[in-house]
This record gives C-alpha cells, structure tokens and sequence, in this order.
C-alpha cells in the first residue's frame, strides 16, 4: 500500500469517527433551537470528510459517496439513542455536503483535463515565456 492510500485511509476515518463523536454526543440544552445551524453542520462536517479522498484519490469518491451516505444515515438511525433527534432532513443535508465536494472535485479535474489538452495542441514555439 502507497504513503497516499495510507495518508488518506488515515485522515478520512479520523474525521469519520470525529463526526460519529460530535454526532452521538449529547446536545446542550441552549442550543437546541439552533436547526439551520445544524443543517449547515451537516452539509460542512460530510464536506469535511471527502477532502481527503478528493485531495488524494479523487477516484475514490465514485464509491466513498455511497458508503458515506449509509453511514451519515447510520448515525441520524442511531442519535435517538444517545439522546439526540435523528431527522431525515439531517440525513438530507450530509448528502448535499457529500455531493458538493464529489462535484466540486469532478468539476476542477474537468477543468483541468481540458486546459492540459488545450496547451497539449498548442505548439512549442507559440507558447507564452515563463520569464517574461
């Protein structure tokens, strides 16, 4: 196994266990009104998750965003029994967190891909100095 499966195996559990703690971990009583606030936890706290897969094997996330949203489901399942209300929108909106990074990163390799094969047409002799 390379540095980088090790590296991003690593740091992408680390978050996963992060999340489950934060998740199952009992919410104080002066911030339960905060439901938008929660929303967009969830949308960041799954977002958070894909970066290293997104930074270091973007081609893991065809299978990571499937398996990341069973386990974002898994959690909201679990939460009634740490004390916390499971709800079907918080599922909702680990799922948009998941998918921005997904896109987002699909995206960029796009772009990417396209401007390598843009200057691979482009002669040698008419390419702009680095110098200048």
């Amino acid at each position: 196994m390379s540095r980088t499966t090790i590296l991003t195996v690593c740091l992408t559990m680390i978050l996963a266990l992060g999340i489950a703690a934060l998740a199952l971990a009992p919410t104080p009583i002066l911030l339960d009104d905060r439901w938008m606030g929660g929303l967009l936890e969830h949308v960041l706290s799954f977002a958070l998750l894909m970066i290293p897969a997104a930074l270091l094997r973007p081609a893991w996330l065809i299978w990571l965003w499937p398996t990341a949203a069973v386990y974002a489901g898994g959690l909201e399942l679990l939460q009634p029994q740490f004390g916390r209300n499971g709800a079907p929108l918080h599922w909702v909106s680990s799922c948009f967190g998941l998918t921005l990074i997904t896109l987002s990163t699909w995206l960029v390799q796009g772009v990417m891909e396209l401007s390598r094969a843009m200057h691979a047409d482009t002669p040698e002799d008419s390419r702009p100095e680095d110098g200048i």
